[in-house]
């Protein structure tokens, strides 16, 4: 039997139906040599796929060219790419290495060195008009709301970020980290004309948190990025077997879900974030990572939550697909 995405998928949803430990080991063993495989795979044994956390930051150019980047993405067959960069003229390099499939969002951190504080300068608001403007980007983030840390949710440089999402009609890619989808909550319900994005659902919150504030507010939308080994840890359990509470939440919002890789190896080192990141350079392992989960689901929620979701958000069908 050759060894592709099509048969993986459908022994996964023999074993899950079975308590046969047999199946259940040789499934384990399959799984290792599919991962470990990747580099030789032909990329279209993979569906497309599209990949809405990225980023492409100085501290990555560094290690990674625009080019390889770009050739890891064709790679395991990703066909819309959406990167918000620091500074964001990366994000415009990697679409000019890649093409129109890659979709630039303009991050609030205009300058170097104002990643924890970059909510006290007022001509955040000067340079996010001027780049929606130019028609070059495509949305706002990924923008970072951290309790403790800052800012407010009243600030007003966050206000006004808001108000322009509105004006241009983008999405906003919103991080909160807390452990309380309520801080999400006011924000939401306060700007109904804004969609949002809500990055890596919520960080470390559960099925429980995260539908309560979807139920809430429509114009959110959310992303699984991150929730990997490399970064917040499994939302699966050790076989990478998802939950039935997650998998209900993806069954009952089958149109606003999505996925990521968010290939940043230092996002939780705060003293490393100077640092150069090697983070591409795991992007492999945390896209299959991502492929195997959603393949445990029916097929139609599966290729809305890989692809078909974000194709609707952004409004972009993405690189033509084989």
């Amino acid at each position: 039997m050759p060894l592709n995405y099509a048969n993986t998928r459908s022994l996964n949803t023999t074993c899950m139906d079975v308590s046969n430990i047999f199946c259940r080991v040789f499934l384990a063993i399959l799984m290792f040599v599919y991962t470990t495989a990747v580099t030789a795979a032909n990329p279209y044994d993979f569906p497309p796929m599209a990949d809405i956390h990225l980023h492409y930051n100085w501290s990555q150019e560094e290690v990674t060219s625009p080019e390889e980047a770009v050739r890891q993405l064709k790679k395991h067959n990703v066909t819309l790419a959406v990167v918000s960069s620091r500074p964001s003229a990366n994000a415009l390099k990697l679409q000019q290495a890649g093409g129109d499939w890659i979709i630039p969002i303009y991050s609030p951190y205009f300058k170097p060195g104002i990643k924890e504080t970059w909510f006290i300068f007022p001509e955040v608001l000067v340079h996010t008009r001027k780049a929606l403007a130019s028609g070059k980007f495509k949305g706002i983030g990924e923008m970072h709301l951290v309790p403790g840390m800052g800012p407010r949710r009243d600030n007003k440089v966050v206000q006004g970020l808001f108000k322009l999402a509105a004006e241009f009609n983008v999405p906003v890619l919103i991080h909160t980290d807390t452990s309380k989808y309520e801080y999400l909550l006011p924000i939401c319900k306060q700007h109904k004309k804004v969609r949002f994005l809500w990055a890596h659902a919520g960080g470390i919150l559960l099925p429980a948190d995260i539908d309560p504030l979807m139920a809430a507010c429509p114009n959110v939308s959310v992303e699984l990025s991150a929730r990997d080994p490399l970064h917040y840890g499994y939302f699966v359990d050790p076989g990478e077997k998802l939950s039935s509470e997650w998998r209900n939440l993806f069954m009952k919002y089958p149109l606003r879900f999505m996925t990521g890789t968010d290939p940043v190896l230092n996002a939780h080192q705060t003293y490393r974030w100077h640092e150069p990141d090697e983070g591409w350079s795991h992007y492999g392992k945390l896209n299959i990572f991502h492929r195997n989960w959603m393949r445990q689901l029916p097929a139609n929620v599966e290729k809305n939550i890989r692809l078909l979701n974000a194709q609707r958000f952004f409004g972009v069908k993405g690189l033509d697909q084989q």
